[in-house]
């Protein structure tokens, strides 16, 4: 692939420029404490002289027991809820973390142009995206690159990418004879840079698919 990158190369990792164009309130549930007690402290003499003062304490305890039962059954249900809330929420972002993509498709692109599927625009802008946002394995499958562990050179630049690229603009696309291959034309705007550096990219239609080409 050709790149106009020269300002750029400067400014990125060796292996950055190796590389095509510009890729050169958890909040835990609190346990409820539900005690019973009672007044067995009180020798037996009061309890014979107050035979019916016994007899209170004894319901009392009988329902102070029937308290604790319910209070135990309502905290055994809460935990067991937030549990259930719990396996949710790590079941959620499990699945985040296992498709950076499906994030990343609800991210503003990098590339400002619209782009019509299976368009060599279209091509681009989905490989840088997927870098940008963190998917560099998905990345690498938009290139034909001759280049041994590409895909892991290609990762590598993720963080550099990242902090180095502020925006992509297509400004002119155009196409072979027989519509294999295409060129597209644009702009790169750097962050922390006034004017935007040119880019170039070549394209191939390979098995019906358009290919970055390296």
């Amino acid at each position: 692939m050709t790149t106009k990158l020269s300002a750029l190369q400067s400014r990125l990792p060796s292996a950055f420029v190796r590389l095509p164009t510009i890729v050169t309130a958890g909040v835990l549930s609190t346990g409820l404490l539900l005690s019973g007690c009672s007044n067995n402290d009180k020798g037996e003499a009061e309890t014979a002289a107050h035979p019916t003062s016994s007899n209170e304490d004894t319901a009392a305890v009988a329902k102070t027991s029937e308290n604790d039962g319910a209070g135990q059954a309502v905290l055994k249900d809460t935990e067991d809820k937030q549990v259930a809330v719990n396996n949710k929420d790590k079941t959620t972002i499990a699945n985040d973390n296992m498709n950076p993509v499906t994030a990343s498709a609800k991210q503003k692109s990098l590339v400002s142009n619209p782009t019509q599927h299976g368009t060599p625009e279209d091509t681009v802008k989905k490989a840088l995206d997927s870098l940008y946002y963190g998917d560099p394995k998905q990345a690498a499958t938009y290139y034909k690159v001759d280049m041994a562990n590409f895909e892991e050179e290609l990762a590598k630049t993720q963080s550099a990418f990242q902090q180095t690229v502020d925006g992509v603009t297509f400004t002119d696309t155009k196409y072979s004879d027989n519509k294999t291959r295409a060129t597209i034309t644009g702009e790169l705007m750097l962050r922390g840079q006034s004017e935007p550096t040119s880019l170039t990219y070549e394209l191939q239609k390979i098995d019906g698919k358009w290919k970055i080409l390296g």
